[in-house]
C-alpha cells in the first residue's frame, strides 16, 4: 500500500491528539483529586460509587435520627427526675403533717405547698419536647391532661412513637403517661396527692397517712420507668458506635473508588507529558518542506 503524505500527517495528527487526551485525563484527575470525574471513566466504579453516597447518605441519617431520638429520651429522663423529686418532697410532707402534733396553721402550709406540687406535678404530665407532648403516645399535639386531672376525666393515647435507627430497625422513644403518673383513677398520682391535699385542709390525719404508701408505690413506678429510658438510652449508644463504623467504612471504600491514587497519578501525568512532548518533536522531524513549499 502506498503511503502519502497526507495519510502519514492524519496518523500523526490522531495519535497526537490521543497523547493530548491521555495528558488532559490526569491532569484533571489531579486538579479535582479524583480519579471519577465523570459516568465514561469507569462506568463499573461509578456505580459502585453512587451505591457508597447512597449507604452514606442512609447511615448519616440513621445517625441523626439517633441523636434526636436520644436528646428526647433525655427530656423524658428529666422530667421523670423531676416528678420523682416531687414525689419524695410530697412524701416528707405527708409524714409532717400526718402527725397529730402539727398546729394547724402548719398543717395550712403544707397544705399550700402540696397544691402548688400538684400543679407542677400536672405541668410534668404536659411536658413538651419540640413541640409534642412526649405522655400521650401518637397524639403528640394533643395536651394529655387537663388543669385538674384528679377530678376532670380524660384520655390518654397509648400509641407508640418510634424512629428508624436502621434498615428495618426502629426504637420506641415515648413513654406513656400510666406508666409514669399512673392510671387514671384512685391510683394516679393525681388522685394521690389530691386527697392529701383535701387531708390536710380538713385535718385529716388518717388520709394523710394513707397517703404515703401510695406515694411510694408510686416512686417506685418512676424508678421503673425511669429505668427502662435508661435502658433504651444504653441501646442508642451502641447502635450510634455502630453507624459510625459503617460510615467510616463506606467513606473509606468511597473514597478507594473515586479519589485518585496521588504518587500513582503523577508518575502517570509525567509519563504522559514525556509521551506529548516526544510526539511533537517526532512530527516537527518528520514534517520536512514539501516542493510546494520551495515553490511558494
Amino acid at each position: 500500500m502506498r503511503i502519502t503524505q497526507s495519510m502519514m500527517g492524519k496518523s500523526m495528527m490522531t495519535n497526537l491528539q490521543t497523547n493530548y487526551k491521555r495528558l488532559d485525563k490526569y491532569q484533571e484527575q489531579l486538579m479535582t483529586n479524583r480519579r471519577l470525574n465523570r459516568p465514561s471513566d469507569d462506568p463499573v466504579g461509578v456505580a459502585s460509587a453512587l451505591h457508597y453516597r447512597a449507604e452514606i447518605s442512609s447511615t448519616t441519617q440513621f445517625a441523626d435520627n439517633v441523636q434526636d431520638a436520644d436528646s428526647f429520651m433525655k427530656f423524658t429522663d428529666s422530667v421523670i427526675n423531676e416528678a420523682t423529686q416531687a414525689i419524695q418532697k410530697l412524701s416528707e410532707l405527708a409524714v409532717q403533717g400526718g402527725t397529730d402534733t402539727v398546729p394547724d396553721d402548719a398543717r395550712e402550709n403544707i397544705a399550700r405547698e402540696t397544691e402548688q406540687l400538684y400543679k407542677h406535678l400536672v405541668s410534668l404530665g404536659n411536658s413538651q419536647f419540640k413541640g409534642k407532648y412526649i405522655f400521650n403516645g401518637q397524639r403528640i399535639n394533643q395536651q394529655p391532661y387537663p388543669d385538674d386531672p384528679a377530678n376532670q376525666a380524660y384520655s390518654l393515647d397509648t400509641g407508640v412513637v418510634q424512629y428508624q435507627v436502621g434498615a428495618g430497625i426502629y426504637v420506641d422513644v415515648n413513654t406513656l403517661g400510666d406508666k409514669v403518673f399512673g392510671a387514671q383513677g384512685a391510683d394516679s398520682v393525681f388522685a394521690i396527692v389530691d386527697n392529701m391535699r383535701k387531708g390536710l385542709v380538713n385535718d385529716n390525719t388518717s388520709d394523710i397517712a394513707a397517703s404515703i404508701p401510695k406515694l411510694q408505690g408510686i416512686l417506685e413506678k418512676l424508678t421503673l420507668a425511669q429505668a427502662e429510658v435508661g435502658a433504651k438510652q444504653n441501646r442508642l449508644e451502641f447502635t450510634t458506635s455502630r453507624l459510625d463504623d459503617l460510615n467510616l467504612n463506606y467513606i473509606d471504600l468511597q473514597s478507594k473508588t473515586e479519589d485518585i491514587d496521588m504518587p500513582k497519578t503523577i508518575t502517570e501525568l509525567k509519563t504522559a507529558e514525556s509521551i506529548f512532548q516526544a510526539s511533537l518533536d517526532t512530527i516537527a522531524r518528520i514534517s520536512r518542506p514539501s516542493l510546494l513549499d520551495f515553490l511558494r
